[in-house]
Order: structure tokens, then sequence, then C-alpha cells
């Protein structure tokens, strides 16, 4: 506690809510910048080392503008614990005055930093959800009677740098990282609890809201006419796990008696611009999954949709739970979701789980229940919002797992509710009025206010897939209006290879001569669409409407075959609420500069640096992936990745990047999966967008494991990499690229072959994933051995760059867990801007070097291609011989 001795000394802990601090810890390297409205407004720099936080107080805050110098005051050591404070210290204590956590994130010496400060010269990196890249520290030559050390903290150039007349950051990004919320609400809101999709809302305030909610059972009961049996809980029956069984008699009181209805109709919220404020609201996550009704009677359950079909078969674990609530009858209204590790629900999952190829059947799926509209003999509708509520909560507990849970809300603050669920990539939030009864049908007693563009639109038509057989390449979207169907544009991302068959399949059987809407479409608008009747409905999200009522940068979501094409309108914001509003919520989105850009929906900051030396920008990459995505996606989407980021350009400091950084793009995926040591974090992406957010972070290559993300255990394809040593000729390695293909096909396994970008070949063996990683390593490995063994002159199967010169390597280490290999399509940071391309085996030649293809000339191969060399990739049907006794490759059944 030594290096803490000023901090402590300064603070009386009786009267400031600041951490006293514990022993010091084993070192970590975090950052925190706080926004401290104390005497004067600064921000409080702190770095960790040794166990503690080295602190400045940066007078101006920092800056982004490259050269730019702000003052920092070095000033105490801080506890680590310090980083999660955010709130009020007390006026006449040390700092007195409001405490924001402006941005937080890791930090990078470079250098010994110990060194450093004792020379006056900290050189490091920021890697924050707002600040990124290098800063400097540089200590002033003390001036006289100066009691505290001057420093200059400055912006080093990188790509994070700004010049000036760019936005200030401190301006563009005022709030909070932890709670969304400005000084001025810290302030005036001194027991709003920190909220995070995972929990909800903090520990002490979730706490309190179950402490609550009892208590708002008891009076429900007691205004119902029931007195308070057993105050003591001396003869309260509990469950197994000691929580006390509720009294349901009471709980039912109040309500309505009156028979169980079969069927009801749902409460539904109305589209809002801005979320509604004041102390009638109540706000909670907008789910993102299927809306049901939870019909329980005795020991049956029905899982009824909006529309009234019966799921319960699809949810068989969520059935169970609510089976097993100690109740006779009731009406649960909620969601069912898939979430990922984070507490982010995920549709694509939950569409996933349902399609054919999974019987249908969402095994793993969750109830958010947020609603109890009956009860043992009561119809509890007529009944406010929040009795309902509180007596929900005595039923559901707040659970972290299970397949049934309470969907928690908070009073205060939604629009900080809506910020920090945009941040975290939720759907939005749901706003409902306390003190409403439940109204079937769409009014403004529920109101949504939605992160990004979402909606249903019906299916009018589809453009076929260019890279797959019998599956979609684009759906044609449109709404009803005034009973009339109106054309909303294409949707042409977001599909996987799997859902881009399972739709075709849905829609061949709908297929019709003419167009269905009305109004004659645009020949462009026509071209190669083959018709339906509509009565699909899509779920797509998009970017907002262009002047003529299309969509922009629409990417499909999936299937919904809970709702009928009849109902699908245009959803429209209303533009006026009979409620106190508060500003629009903030979008977690790319902040640009004033030379940005946005291509597929993306936002892309420093828009024209260049990443090659050829001229090429991050704009020029980002369209060119814009451009090819059909052909790209296939190979890279619902993958995870391993990333070359080079923010420099090509040539200059390159990095490979696996796990999640600060600031990533929505659209960048993340995934928590097991492995040897225990769990770990993989990335991903699923559409367009994805891989642009990669460019906006500066990726110039995409490796992609040889497994998808729903299946990481067990490989879909094989990659053999053929890297020529110092003096071996071109045509040799077609000749080894041959050489494999033969060896592979004598045991039953068809290959395809692919340009590298970079001096040699991959061929790659497309596989049903039956074998696992050592199975396929062990067969890798096998086949480089046998290479290498006929003919040591040629190959080698060992990794030492020494022993290669003259000789071919077979690199078989591409099929272990967690190895990848470049992506076909993707580009390298090579000279020239080279691109893996896939070949027919006809286009093998002497004449076509490995790094031929280049983001300036792929363009003009693809137009003329007649046929995707690689067409049949996703459509064979082969397993390892050691899965299975060796065979003849087959196509799949279409």
């Amino acid at each position: 506690m030594a290096k803490l001795a000023a901090y402590l000394a300064k603070r009386d802990f009786e009267k400031t809510p600041e951490p006293k601090g514990g022993p010091a810890k084993d070192s970590g390297n975090s950052f925190v910048i706080q926004k401290h409205a104390a005497t004067r407004l600064h921000y409080d720099l702190r770095l960790e080392l040794d166990g503690v936080m080295l602190s400045w107080a940066v007078t101006k805050g920092p800056s982004l503008i490259l050269g730019e110098k702000r003052l920092a005051v070095h000033v105490e050591d801080h506890p680590i614990e310090y980083n999660g404070f955010e709130g009020t210290i007390p006026k006449g204590q040390y700092g007195g005055g409001t405490v924001l956590i402006w941005d937080r994130g890791r930090w990078e010496p470079e250098g010994d930093p110990r060194k450093g400060m004792a020379k006056g010269h900290l050189d490091f990196r920021l890697d924050g959800e707002k600040l990124h890249g290098r800063f400097h520290l540089v200590r002033l030559k003390p001036r006289p009677r100066e009691k505290q050390e001057a420093w200059l903290l400055i912006k080093s150039d990188d790509e994070f740098a700004r010049h000036p007349g760019d936005p200030d950051i401190l301006e563009e990004m005022p709030l909070s990282v932890a709670t969304g919320r400005s000084l001025d609400e810290i302030a005036n809101d001194r027991n709003s609890a920190v909220w995070n999709s995972n929990r909800g809302m903090a520990a002490e305030e979730r706490k309190e809201k179950r402490a609550e909610g009892k208590t708002a059972a008891k009076k429900a009961s007691r205004k119902a006419g029931g007195e308070e049996r057993n105050p003591r809980g001396d003869e309260a029956a509990s469950d197994p796990n000691g929580e006390p069984s509720p009294d349901v008699a009471k709980l039912a009181k109040g309500g309505t008696k009156a028979l169980m209805p079969e069927t009801l109709e749902p409460c539904l919220a109305t589209l809002v611009d801005q979320v509604p404020r004041g102390p009638n609201w109540i706000h909670e996550i907008k789910w993102d999954g299927y809306r049901l009704l939870a019909f329980k009677s005795g020991k049956t359950v029905r899982m009824l949709t909006r529309r009234g079909h019966d799921w319960t078969a699809r949810f068989p674990n969520i059935a169970e739970a609510v089976s097993a609530l100690p109740v006779e009858t009731a009406i649960l209204d909620g969601e069912a979701v898939i979430v990922d590790e984070n507490g982010v629900s995920d549709f694509s999952a939950l569409q996933n789980a349902l399609s054919d190829e999974h019987g249908r059947v969402a095994k793993n799926a969750v109830f958010y229940a947020f609603d109890l509209l009956y009860l043992d003999g009561h119809d509890l509708r007529t009944l406010p919002l929040e009795e309902r509520k509180a007596r929900l909560g005595a039923l559901v507990p707040p659970a972290k797992d299970g397949f049934l849970r309470l969907s928690e809300h908070i009073e205060a603050d939604g629009a900080a509710m809506v910020r920090s669920a945009c941040q975290l990539g939720l759907e939005g939030v749901i706003s409902k009025r306390r003190d409403r009864p439940y109204r079937s049908g769409r009014g403004e007693d529920w109101l949504k206010t939605k992160c990004t563009e979402r909606q249903e639109f019906v299916v009018a038509g589809y453009v076929p897939s260019t890279v797959s057989a019998r599956a979609v390449g684009s759906l044609v979207l449109g709404y009803y209006e005034g009973g009339e169907l109106k054309h909303a544009g294409k949707t042409g991302t977001g599909f996987t290879a799997e859902s881009a068959r399972e739709i075709y399949r849905k829609l061949e059987p709908l297929k019709r001569a003419s167009s269905p809407f009305p109004a004659k479409l645009a020949a462009v608008e026509r071209r190669g669409v083959v018709w339906v009747e509509p009565k699909l409905v899509a779920e797509v999200e998009f970017r907002g409407w262009t002047a003529d009522r299309h969509l922009r940068h629409a990417s499909f979501k999936g299937l919904r075959d809970d709702k009928t094409a009849d109902e699908v309108v245009r959803e429209v914001p209303k533009d006026k609420v009979e409620v106190e509003t508060a500003p629009p919520p903030r979008r977690a989105a790319s902040i640009r500069s004033k030379c940005g850009g946005e291509v597929a929906g993306v936002a892309l900051t420093h828009a024209d640096r260049v990443l090659w030396d050829e001229g090429i920008t991050k704009l020029d990459l980002a369209r060119f992936y814009e451009e090819i995505a059909d052909w790209i996606l296939p190979h890279v989407a619902g993958r995870p990745l391993s990333l070359v980021r080079c923010p420099n350009g090509a040539e200059k400091g390159c990095f490979f990047q696996k796990h999640s950084w600060a600031g990533l793009g929505d659209a960048i995926r993340r995934e928590t999966i097991r492995d040897e040591g225990g769990k770990e974090e993989v990335l991903y992406v699923e559409d367009i967008r994805g891989i642009v957010s990669l460019v906006q972070a500066s990726v110039l290559e995409i490796h992609p494991w040889g497994a998808t993300i729903g299946d990481v255990d067990r490989p879909n394809r094989i990659t053999m990499d053929l890297d020529p040593g110092p003096g071996v000729a071109w045509t040799d390695v077609i000749a080894a690229a041959r050489d494999v293909r033969e060896r592979l096909r004598g045991v039953g396994l068809e290959s395809f072959v692919k340009t590298t970008g970079g001096k040699g070949l991959h061929v790659v063996v497309p596989l049903t994933p039956k074998a696992d990683w050592t199975e396929a390593k062990t067969f890798a490995h096998a086949l480089a051995l046998a290479m290498e063994a006929d003919a040591p002159d040629r190959y080698i199967a060992k990794a030492s760059k020494q022993a290669r010169k003259g000789l071919i390597y077979v690199d078989y280490l591409r099929n272990g867990r967690g190895a990848t290999a470049i992506s076909a399509y993707s580009t390298r940071a090579r000279p020239g801007a080279p691109v893996s391309v896939p070949l027919a085996w006809s286009e093998l030649s002497p004449d076509l070097a490995p790094n031929h293809f280049t983001i300036a000339n792929l363009g003009e191969r693809l137009a003329k291609l007649k046929r995707d060399p690689w067409a049949e990739i996703t459509r064979i049907d082969q397993l390892l011989p050691t899965a299975e006794k060796p065979r003849r490759a087959r196509k799949r059944a279409a």
C-alpha cells in the first residue's frame, strides 16, 4: 500500500464513494480516462503499471490532432479499483465533483515503461473504446517552486491521427462508455445503476428490484382482500434452493375471475425515433427472436405465435420449464431467443436452429418472459403493468441461466439504456407505460426504439446465385400499402450458403410468370428476376430509405413464418408521441472524418489512406469487396477468422489479429468457443457489411478456419499449401498441385485449386464435417510425408526454411484446430495488391503467375467467366478415409 500512501492521505473514505483499494495485484495493462468536473473540468489519464494506476490530469483532455500538445499534470498513483469508479465526489472532499468513465481499454508501452518514466519520455499505444493508436507523454523541465511534474500528452502520426479542422473527439463522444450517461445525468441521478446486456442492470439494482417486486406483490395481494400470512416466513414452503414458493392464490387475486382464453392477440409496440422519458415509463431490452404466448394448463403447455400457430414442439425445453411453474393455469407473454456469451440475442442462430436441417427444433432457445396475463382463474390484463410485472417477478426468477428467464427492466434514463443497447449490438429497447392495462393490438402504451432500422418485407422474387446452383443470390422485396404491393428494392447480403439454398427450395413451388407488383418496374429492377407468389416474409436490416422508397444497404436476417405477408406494411416512426421525449439515441457507428466515406452501410474513416504503394486506398479496397461480395462470401461468411491488419499500409508494420479489439464494428461478430485450455474468443462475419468493417480496421488479409462457426470441432475443408523454396520453377509448383490432386483422387477425394497471391498454390478438399481436427491433420501430414518419400528431390514435409532450397514445402499445418489459410478472393498485404483466386484445373498454366490476379484486374476475369470454377465445392459430399472407407465423391442431392 506504500505506493498509494499519497492517494489514501488525501481522502476521507467515510465521506467519499471513491474506492480505497487493496494490496497491489499482479500488473496488467488496463487504462482508463475519466472526465472529471471538479473545480475545473479536466480528464484523468490512468495507465496500469506494477499494481497501481499511474495518473495524469490532462487539463484540456486528450487530442487526436497530430502533434497537438496537451498539458498533463502528474498526480498521485491511484488504485486499480478506481478504473470502475463513476459517480460524484462530495463537495469539500479532495477532487470534489462528478466523475464519468470517458474511455477505457488496454495500453501497450513501447520499450520499458519504467525506464520511460524515469527518463521522462513514455511512448505507448492505446486500444480503447474511443482512443486508438500511438501517443507520447513527455516530461517538461521543472520550473522554480513547481510542486507537481508537468508533462505533455501528444498524439503520434498513425491512421487514427486527425488534422486541424477535423472533428474534436471530446465533442463527438462526450458520454460515458460504461453507462452512456452525461456528467449532468450522473450528477442528478446518483442512485442510477450501470446497465449492460448480460445482466440487465447492476447487481445492487437487481437486488433492490426483486425486493420491490416482492413488496409490490404483497401490496397487490392485500389490495385484493387477502391477509399476509407467515410474515416471518415460519411456515412458508420452499423450493429445493431455499427460495420461498410464491403464494399463488394471493398473486392471482385482483384480476378478473374468468376462464383462461384459448388464444389471445398480443400487445404490439409502435415504432418511434425518440425514447420516451418520465416516471410513467419503464424500459426493457428488445429481444431479437420470436414473440410467443405460453399457455399453461396443469402440466400441459402450448407455445403460440402472435398469429395463433402452435410452436410448442419447436421449443421443447421452454415448454418444460413453463410446465414446472408452481401454478395450475397461466399465460406468459415473452420472446424465444438464442443468446450468445455476451447475453445478446442472435436471430440468425435461432433461424438456423429452426431450419429443416435441425428438425425445426431450437433446443437451446430460452424464453424471456416480460408479462403475466392470466393466473389461476384470474385474468390479469386489467391490472397496471407494474402490478403484472411484480407478480411475474415473484414467479420467474431473474436467472442468468435456465430456459425460462425474467426480462428485467429499468425505470430511469431510457435514453442511456438505448445508447448502451446500440453500443452492445442489441436490436433496441421497448418502453412501456407502467400504469396501463394490457391491450391487444398495436398502440402507444408500448413503444419501440431501434438501433438500426429493421422490419419484415414480402418476398416478391429472387435473382439466382452466380456462385452456387439452386441457391438465391438476392431477394426482391415489397410491402403493402392500401392493399397494394409496393416495391422496396433488393437485398443481396446476409445469406449463408445453407440459407441461400433453403430459401431457394421454399421459393421454387411459388414461381409465377409475371411480377406481383401492380406498378411496372424499371428494366434494371426486373433484370434476371424470377418472380414468385408474395407469400414468404423475410426480416431485413437496413440503413434507411431512398427518396423513391427503396431500401438502403439491406441485409437479410431470416425468414419469418410466424407472420403472414398481408400484414407487412412499411414501418415509419411516429413523429409525435404524447410524452416528454429525450434526444434521439446515439447509434454505435464509426465516426467519419473529413476524408470519410460509406460502403455497404459502413462508415469509413480516413477512406483516402493509401494501403498499397500503387495508390490503392481504403475506400478502393472496400468498393472492391462490395463488387465481388457474391464471390468471396461463400468462403468467408460464418467461419472463424484470423486477420492481418496493416494500419499504415501493406509494407508498414502489419500484425495478426485473432481476437476482438476496442471499437470493433457491430458487423464483426464475436463468439466464445471451447478449446483445450478452456474458452477462446473468435471473430467472424456474416455479410458484406462485416467484410467492409474489416477494411475499416485496415484488414488486408482474411484467413478463415477450415470449419464453420456452427461446428468448430469438425472441419469441412482441408488445405494443402504448396510453398516453393528458392530455385523452384513455377512449372514445378503446377506439377506438384496436379500430383496432390491425383493422390487425393486415389483415395476418393475431389479437390479444387487456387492461387495464393504469393508464390505457391493451394489445393482445397471440401468435406462433409464428420472427422475431427486430429484426423484431418493426420491425413494431411500422411499425404505430405508420402510425397516427400516418393520424391525427396522435389518435396519436403518439414517446416525448416533452411532445408527448402530447390524443394516445395508441402505444408499440412493449415489443418489443425485454429490454423487458417488465406481465403479465396482475399487480398494479400504484398506489393501490387494481389488476390488469392480460385481456378479451374485446366487454367493452370506457366503463363499464369501465382500473383497474377490483383485488385486492378480481377473484375475483368470475373466478368468473362462463364462458370464459377469452384461452383461444385459446396455440393460435394465426401468423407476422409479415416472417417469412412474410401469412396468416390458424389454430389449432394439438391
